[in-house]
């Protein structure tokens, strides 16, 4: 009998956990450049923070943290990788172990790069949170990971997203000359700022000619190359059915063609709490405790 009643007791129990959503949280601190850093153990004697990098799948770290890393022995090197505004070369360890949160991930590449987010060690891309449900809560600082959908998405706006090599995009509406333009933005927590044009918009919409011009500022890409962009204040945005006032954006004025794609960065990403679907083919936000910050300036 007792054999019975503990047989129907460990299926009842079993059913309770395996009926559940399991959820993973991993904490992150939000710093004032708008960066996304999180804690991660390198193959488990290395203690690093790398930025949460929305626009790649692998894991780097900058040259100047790898030189006081212990546990990362080089082993290969790529050549002519691409870059913002150029190409470099970029060495490579072949195998580590990493963890973050109760995370453990074993065989993982690293590649050494130049640069990264301010206060970070490098960067970590989206590809450890495959087939998942995953969650950017600026509200908590902490990024959840879920088997399955949360029930919370009831009350999130859900917007049609696209993902493509190792990049999200999302649709959005600037206002030039007051009509809202329909404009594909991807989503790019590596980039400090709010928005940054790509030169293809700035022709069509003549926006050298359109918008004043509030001054310069230099930009740096992984592989060290400076870029000079203008900026500019944009009257209206709209983003998920919220309309957002004067908001600044960069754009480049070059003869070379530098910037390819439209980029919304983590001055407006961390105003919503995010959640990606396991497909990444839709993006629920809602507003979070930074959805009224002052903007930042770059």
């Amino acid at each position: 009998m007792k054999k019975i009643i503990f047989s129907l007791l460990f299926t009842i129990i079993s059913i309770v956990i395996f009926g559940q959503n399991i959820v993973k949280e991993i904490p992150f601190r939000l710093t004032k450049y708008n960066n996304i850093l999180v804690p991660v153990i390198i193959n488990q004697k290395d203690t690093v923070q790398l930025m949460l990098h929305t626009g790649s799948d692998y894991i780097t770290i900058i040259e100047d943290s790898y030189k006081k890393m212990k546990s990362i022995s080089i082993s290969d090197t790529l050549n002519n990788v691409t870059s913002w505004a150029g190409y470099s070369d970029m060495k490579m360890s072949q195998s580590n172990v990493i963890k973050f949160g109760n995370e453990e991930f074993s065989k993982i590449p690293i590649f050494i790069d130049k640069q990264s987010g301010h206060e970070s060690d490098g960067k970590i891309g989206l590809k450890f949170f495959e087939g998942k449900y995953f969650e950017i809560n600026f509200d908590e600082n902490k990024l959840y990971v879920y088997d399955k959908a949360p029930t919370k998405l009831k009350k999130y706006t859900k917007l049609n997203s696209r993902y493509s090599q190792e990049t999200l995009y999302i649709k959005a509406f600037p206002f030039i000359d007051k009509k809202p333009i329909e404009t594909e933005f991807m989503i790019h927590t590596g980039f400090s700022g709010a928005l940054m044009i790509s030169d293809d918009f700035v022709k069509e919409y003549k926006l050298l000619e359109k918008f004043e011009i509030i001054g310069e500022s230099k930009l740096n890409d992984a592989a060290g190359n400076v870029i000079l962009s203008k900026k500019s204040i944009l009257p209206n945005f709209e983003l998920a059915n919220q309309t957002f006032k004067n908001v600044p954006m960069s754009f480049f004025d070059s003869t070379i063609k530098i910037q390819h794609k439209n980029i919304m960065g983590g001055d407006l990403i961390k105003r919503f709490n995010l959640i990606l679907n396991p497909e990444k083919d839709i993006l629920y936000v809602k507003k979070s405790k930074y959805y009224k910050d002052e903007y930042f300036k770059l």
